[in-house]
């Protein structure tokens, strides 16, 4: 201890020792710290600077993606909409997503992320009451844009059963772009926010780091004077530059977020020229059916009316639908915003597919349009928010498809009548063509307007017009059915259910012949496809003919006559499962024929029709009877009578006329009085009435009560003969017709 005092004293002789131990030693240690606590304090500085660079650069990355997300669902769109793959734009809105979502989520948290550099840092987790409250309402509008995105991503890759997964469809991906484009404007302005407070944060921490600085570096300067003083000097203008740099790449990320807010706002004018030009409605409603503000132009022009926004949808459709239509709808409305019910299901069902509609003319009337309707709901929490509709007019595309169907069913019925006539004699055809022209221009002059006007719309003088055209629409049908053209026989028992309809009636007027009309311009459009056909087959049946050595003689009319009349039996019996034959005295029927071959021929189909279907029983009840299983038809010639008359007889052993029924349907009718004492004479005569019948429904072959009308008109008032009617009920029933000669 004795030795220490000595040393300072040693010390202080020796002033060079003294200002160094004294001034130089502390000021060069005192120098030495500042150099080493400017150090720490500038590693410091550098490291907020670089953090706070990183940390802005990392936020403006949000937008980006923001936008690259954008961007890839409008190419997915558009993918779908070319029918092209759109697996790396798929591909690229999941890596978008995923980095964004990694960001958003390292602020919220606090984790582990790559800088714009490429550099991996710490990033902490955001405290700031300001930064916190923007980066809370990025959080809200990337949950909605992450929910859209996810959707398209599952609906692509492997998990497509995900309950989440969107519908690939263009309006889907319309929908879920539209929504993303505004959301990502509203990210892109907090954003933009957030990355200034974040700058304000760095630059507050730089600021903090630097207030010693100035200290340090007076104390260096003034400790080293020279050394020190360049060098903090250099550090200085280092810091410096530092930033600058850092104020430049502020301004240079400030910019970029401007640019990206403008190319947004670009998106946004894109997308509404999008909708002012695509060719569908589209529009959102709400579960009370108001349609929303944003909707395409085109929606405008397909429901006819102006400002459709706040509207209610199901308001403008109940004034184009009918009632039960509108009632349809608007529960399908409820299924559609019932989330317990399945999207799948609830489309598969929809009433709107096509539908038809009518919108008021200005002119006058109605204009008929048809409009397909497609609807995809929006989830939003487990609750169905609105509904996405698509609305097309589908008018020219069902007409098409209507004149396709007409096309297909004229190409179906020629080949019938093709079919039909295939098997048909040339000359029985030809008669058969001559028959139908002459009946339908009897039926065309008894519809004729003039006329009409003449009987002044009374009840009776019109159903006496009806019961003309009935005469020969019958008459067509039993030659059609004689000759085995099934299609107009068809069309002719068509034409006569339109006919009883109209006779059982109460009253008449000129316009229920409108579907006479249009009845009988289809038997003429037949008509004419049969002429059509008839001479495509000749041009075919001729060289045939020739190379089998046919000489192509007409056979007679008798002839004829008699083959068709068997011909029908054989089908007629067939159809009523009555076994039948037919014996014809071919030189009685010659006789009777010559002159008025057609006039025989439609008088003796209607009685064969008759008598297969009101008189001759089925097999067993005729062997329950004591008869023969077969029935027999026949027709043979009667002497000549003493006025000239020639005549034949046609006869069947059948049950005969039921007169008892027979009085009963004319009491009916109002032909018979009722209770009254009536001879069989006056009861039989009744079954040549127009319209009378006492079959109990109508068929192919009975039922209308035309067919002894027709004998009646051709015998008697056509061709001024005589009609004789012997009957013995449960035995047989005949017919003797007498005819004068056609040259008398």
């Amino acid at each position: 201890m004795k030795k220490l005092p000595s040393a300072f004293l040693q010390i202080f002789r020796r002033p060079i020792l003294a200002w160094s131990f004294f001034f130089y030693l502390p000021v060069a240690a005192l120098a030495v710290v500042a150099i080493i606590g400017l150090q720490r304090n500038t590693v410091q500085m550098d490291a907020e600077l670089a953090a706070g660079q990183r940390t802005l650069g990392v936020a403006g990355r949000i937008g980006a993606f923001g936008e690259q997300i954008t961007k890839s669902i409008l190419l997915i769109e558009k993918s779908v909409r070319d029918k092209k793959p759109a697996g790396d734009s798929v591909y690229e809105l999941q890596v978008a997503a995923d980095r964004l979502d990694q960001i958003i989520n390292a602020f919220n948290e606090g984790s582990e992320t790559v800088a714009p550099d490429g550099v991996r840092f710490m990033l902490e987790a955001v405290t700031d009451e300001k930064a916190l409250e923007s980066l809370q309402a990025m959080n809200v509008i990337w949950f909605g844009i992450k929910s859209r995105a996810d959707g398209i991503v599952l609906t692509a890759g492997p998990k497509k059963e995900n309950s989440e997964a969107l519908p690939f469809t263009e309006s889907t991906l319309s929908d879920a772009s539209a929504f993303v484009a505004a959301q990502q404007t509203l990210l892109a302005e907090k954003t933009l926010t957030f990355s200034r407070r974040l700058e304000e944060l760095a630059k507050n921490r730089v600021d903090a780091v630097a207030g010693p600085r100035s200290i340090l570096i007076a104390v260096a300067i003034i400790a080293l004077l020279s050394l020190p003083g360049v060098f903090f000097f250099n550090r200085v203008r280092s810091a410096r530059n530092a930033s600058q740099r850092l104020a430049s790449e502020l301004g240079a990320s400030q910019a970029r977020l401007e640019t990206q807010s403008q190319a947004l706002s670009v998106a946004k004018a894109e997308t509404d020229r999008i909708m002012e030009t695509v060719q569908e409605g589209l529009l959102l409603i709400d579960s009370t059916g108001i349609i929303g503000d944003y909707h395409s132009h085109e929606l405008n022009t397909i429901l006819r009316q102006e400002k459709l926004a706040g509207r209610s949808l199901l308001q403008i459709l109940e004034r184009l639908l009918t009632e039960k239509m509108f009632n349809t709808t608007k529960d399908y409305f409820a299924l559609l915003f019932d989330a317990n019910r399945k999207e799948k299901a609830v489309l598969k069902v929809n009433p709107l597919t096509d539908i038809e509609v009518n919108f008021s003319n200005p002119s006058g009337g109605f204009i008929n349009r048809y409009l397909g309707f497609s609807f995809r709901r929006i989830v939003e929490n487990g609750v169905v928010t609105r509904v996405f509709v698509a609305v097309r007019d589908v008018t020219t595309q069902m007409e098409l498809e209507k004149k396709l169907r007409d096309s297909e069913r004229h190409k179906d019925r020629q080949l019938d009548i093709l079919l039909g006539i295939v098997h048909v004699a040339p000359d029985e055809l030809e008669s058969f063509v001559a028959l139908v022209e002459l009946e339908l221009d009897v039926i065309n002059d008894t519809l004729r307007a003039e006329h009409f006007a003449a009987t002044g719309g009374q009840g009776d003088a019109l159903r006496e017009r009806l019961q003309t055209v009935f005469r020969s629409v019958h008459n067509l049908k039993g030659n059609a059915a004689l000759l085995k053209l099934t299609t107009f026989q068809k069309a002719a028992d068509l034409f006569e259910s339109k006919l009883s309809e109209l006779l059982n009636r109460p009253q008449l007027t000129g316009d229920d012949f409108l579907s006479v009309v249009v009845a009988q311009a289809g038997l003429r459009a037949d008509l004419g496809d049969l002429i059509e056909l008839r001479g495509k087959l000749v041009g075919l049946r001729q060289p045939v003919a020739a190379a089998a050595g046919h000489s192509g003689n007409p056979t007679s009319p008798a002839s004829q006559i008699s083959a068709g009349l068997q011909q029908l039996v054989a089908d007629a019996a067939r159809d009523l499962d009555k076994v039948t034959t037919l014996t014809i005295d071919d030189y009685a029927l010659h006789t009777v024929a010559t002159d008025r071959p057609a006039l025989v021929r439609d008088v003796l189909i209607q009685l064969t029709r008759n008598s297969l279907a009101h008189s001759i029983e089925p097999s067993p009840v005729r062997s329950s009877l004591g008869k023969p299983p077969a029935a027999t038809l026949s027709v043979r010639g009667l002497p000549r009578t003493a006025d000239g008359l020639n005549g034949i007889a046609f006869r069947d052993d059948g049950r005969g006329l039921d007169l008892d029924a027979i009085r009963l349907r004319a009491e009916a009718a109002g032909l018979l009085t009722p209770g009254a004492d009536h001879s069989p004479a006056d009861i039989a005569r009744c079954i040549f009435a127009p319209g009378f019948s006492t079959a109990a429904e109508v068929s192919l072959h009975a039922g209308r009560g035309m067919g002894m009308d027709i004998i009646k008109a051709k015998v008697v008032d056509e061709a001024a003969g005589a009609i004789e009617v012997h009957c013995t009920p449960g035995e047989f029933c005949e017919f003797h017709l007498y005819f004068p000669s056609a040259h008398a």
